[in-house]
């Protein structure tokens, strides 16, 4: 399982969308077992990774199981109920 975030700096819905995801795998106890990784669409490292997974809007978090796409939420971050139930399993 692997959480990708994408977004921008100056994008406060971004920065609330990492801070959300990261208070989630806190309290669930899921941090260093669920990777979250952020990627900043203002650079081109950013953008390929964003091209490859055909994102268009900012924030974009995309949920993925072996490289299989799970489920992805588009301008906003993901309800604790909408993400839980994908992570029990995987731990």
């Amino acid at each position: 399982m692997e959480l990708k975030v994408f977004g921008r700096p100056t994008c406060q819905v971004c920065k609330q969308a990492m801070e959300k995801i990261n208070y989630f795998l806190d309290k669930w106890e899921y941090q260093g077992k669920v990777p979250l990784n952020y990627f900043d669409m203002d650079t081109v490292d950013g953008l390929a990774e964003g091209a490859f997974y055909e994102v268009f809007d900012i924030p974009t978090v995309v949920l993925l199981n072996n490289e299989d796409e799970m489920d992805r939420w588009v301008k906003r971050p993901p309800l604790s109920k909408e993400l839980k139930p994908y992570l029990d399993p995987a731990v």
